[in-house]
């Protein structure tokens, strides 16, 4: 059998792997990022203000952010590439800060007593910071694998996912500045009265993260569903190339069958 053939397959199921268990944290982000955009909009604040404070609300960053490590690290060294090796690398330590700005935010409810970490303020912000990032290294990997599978529009989606979530960086960049009291110097903490151009500032990043996070997990769905298809043509092939299949797969069945006398069939 041949071995670079295996170790192909092998890369393929990995990336597959990846990708699927990257799309279906990221969808769940999607579910969440679109009811906290939506329901504010439709005069439900009190619902979405019980929503998100609600601790099995709170529990729902756990699949978002171990299933964006967990894939991120399948496709860690999974092509010998220097530029992924590098982009995926980076993907899987910032999976790796997620994991300890999610422990320092929830570490009570887990029996962590991490309460005299401080800096809130700067924690969450820089896991929003983390996270365009993360869009545009997610978003460059998906469309290069999709590329080697041979999808066209693949490297124009990931360029476009790329940019918006450049975009999206600038403006929150502003809105941190924006919201941010710096009188009060170090720890860093929020300022209580936001103004207008505060508001429309948070508008425009709550809405850019949308649309960012909903194109990046489009194109980790893609990236799945091409490779599973790539897959199914690999081993369509070996079936066919198989010298050691059955008759019917060789075609010995359509040789002509040896006379019976005693066949029916055959009596005049």
């Amino acid at each position: 059998m041949d071995q670079d053939r295996e170790t192909q397959r092998r890369t393929y199921q990995l990336c597959r792997l990846g990708f699927t268990i990257l799309s279906a944290a990221l969808g769940l982000a999607c579910l969440t990022s679109l009811l906290g955009l939506a329901l504010p909009f439709l005069g439900f604040r009190d619902l979405a203000r019980a929503i998100f404070s609600s601790k099995l609300f709170l529990w729902i960053d756990a699949p978002i952010v171990w299933g964006c490590l967990i894939g991120a690290y399948l496709l860690w060294g999974r092509w010998t590439q220097a530029s992924w090796q590098r982009r995926a690398g980076l993907l899987v330590l910032m999976g790796l800060v997620d994991i300890v700005l999610w422990l320092f935010k929830n570490g009570e409810m887990i029996g962590l007593r991490l309460d005299e970490v401080g800096h809130e303020w700067f924690r969450s912000h820089l896991g929003e910071a983390l996270g365009w990032a993360e869009f545009a290294l997610t978003a460059s990997l998906a469309g290069d694998l999709l590329a080697h599978l041979g999808v066209a529009q693949a490297p124009e989606a990931a360029r476009s996912t790329r940019s918006l979530a450049a975009t999206g960086a600038v403006v929150w960049m502003l809105l941190f500045v924006q919201e941010t009291d710096w009188k009060k110097g170090w720890p860093l903490q929020g300022a209580h009265d936001l103004n207008i151009e505060g508001f429309l500032l948070s508008l425009g990043w709550n809405l850019i993260w949308t649309i960012a996070l909903i194109q990046t997990t489009a194109l980790t769905i893609t990236a799945a569903r091409q490779t599973g298809r790539a897959l199914a043509e690999m081993d369509e092939e070996d079936r066919e190339d198989d010298l050691f299949g059955s008759p019917s797969d060789t075609g010995a069945d359509l040789l002509p069958t040896p006379y019976d006398p005693y066949d029916p069939r055959n009596v005049r």
